[in-house]
């Protein structure tokens, strides 16, 4: 008993001291006040973005297909940044599509490119992306530090590489 007793003692005594000490973070209001200060910029940015990206685009590229962009967000953390794009390709070529490249790039302010990343959209199997045929994927560019000044800005392009017809490739090489 004396234990439990002394135990039950340290517990009520030591504790609403323990709880009633003053932190770094209590006295400053953070124990990461530049780390507030890039989150609260961030976040600033994230609804200015959101904000200016009206969605779903639609972008037809002449003689390429057309990409629908679903999600378009300005997502991360200070010092990890990145514009995240959802989007599907679509055929409308008139001609059967081997694959389609699509291009998440970001801009800086004087419109050169800081980062870029490349969906290949392709089946897995070898055989055309039809006409009228969607394909869906999910793009992430960094920006590194672009979006941090005025001006910045993004663009998606497409480029398809056609099937050969089926003339070319049973004629191929056999004359």
């Amino acid at each position: 008993m004396p234990i439990r007793s002394l135990a039950a003692f340290v517990l009520l005594v030591l504790l609403p001291n323990a709880c009633s000490t003053a932190t770094a973070k209590d006295e400053e209001g953070t124990a990461y006040p530049a780390l507030v200060a890039s989150m609260q910029t961030l976040q600033d940015e994230q609804k200015r973005f959101t904000a200016s990206n009206q969605l779903p685009q639609t972008l037809d590229f002449d003689r390429n297909g057309r990409v629908t962009i679903r999600q378009l967000s300005l997502d991360g953390y200070p010092g990890n940044t990145y514009v995240r794009a959802r989007f599907h390709y679509q055929n409308n070529t008139g001609r059967p599509v081997l694959r389609a490249l699509i291009s998440l790039d970001v801009l800086d302010a004087r419109g050169e490119m800081v980062a870029s990343q490349v969906s290949v959209c392709i089946f897995p199997t070898p055989r055309a992306i039809h006409d009228g045929t969607f394909f869906a994927d999910e793009l992430r560019t960094q920006t590194h530090g672009a979006h941090e000044i005025s001006g910045w800005t993004w663009r998606l392009t497409c480029k398809a590489e056609f099937m050969e017809s089926e003339d070319e490739a049973t004629d191929g090489g056999s004359r």
